[in-house]
């Protein structure tokens, strides 16, 4: 899947907030965003994944021009956003991977042998029946990615994965952001620790003044 587009406009309080020219992504591809506190870098986010309208910009996927209410439907179908803090539902982990499957009505068999693929990928097996909410925070993360996964978005757009997170934990979310990348699932990064991101993105863009820059 390819999505680009071209002269965004995002306004906060009067204020031009992002004045994007052009973004193209792939989903083969892997970008570390990285710009000062405030420059708008998960409100891009939050843009890209359907979750916010812009004030004006036009939007192509796969070569195709698209109102916004248009590719908004089709973004929240093939995107997910990835808050720095993800809600965990106040369920078992297992039930946590199960509820975006069910919610689009998969069957029984489908959601058993792909919450299984996901526990096992994400090293959380043992854990399936403990509450989601007293996890670690380097598992509640983990997790996160795994239903994320399970979903099969062809864009993830991560919001400051490796936050808070001790050395440990933030090997094991890289490993796994390394893995999806492998899946070709297209990710976008926000961090304010690139020098570990770098090490599972392709390439690095920069938001200041509200203007995208190639790193």
């Amino acid at each position: 899947m390819k999505l680009t587009i071209r002269s965004l406009l995002y306004e906060l309080e009067r204020r031009s907030l992002l004045h994007i020219e052009e973004l193209s992504l792939d989903s083969a591809e892997s970008v570390l965003l990285t710009g000062p506190n405030g420059s708008g870098k998960t409100t891009l986010l939050r843009i890209l994944s359907g979750l916010l309208r812009p004030k004006s910009a036009r939007f192509e996927v796969d070569g195709t021009t698209l109102s916004w209410f248009k590719v908004r439907d089709q973004l929240l179908r093939d995107t997910v956003y990835f808050h720095q803090a993800p809600y965990m539902f106040d369920r078992s982990v297992k039930d946590n991977l199960e509820y975006g499957l069910r919610c689009r009505g998969e069957a029984n068999d489908v959601v058993d042998e792909t919450v299984s693929q996901a526990l096992k990928w994400s090293g959380l097996e043992s854990l399936a029946q403990r509450n989601a909410r007293r996890l670690s925070g380097g598992e509640r993360q983990r997790l996160a990615l795994a239903r994320a996964r399970v979903l099969g978005p062809r864009f993830l757009f991560l919001d400051e994965p490796t936050v808070g997170l001790d050395a440990t934990s933030k090997a094991k979310t890289l490993d796994l952001m390394g893995a999806l990348a492998e899946d070709d699932i297209g990710l976008i990064v926000t961090t304010h620790e690139p020098e570990n991101v770098r090490l599972v993105t392709d390439r690095h863009l920069e938001l200041r003044g509200g203007h995208l820059v190639e790193r």
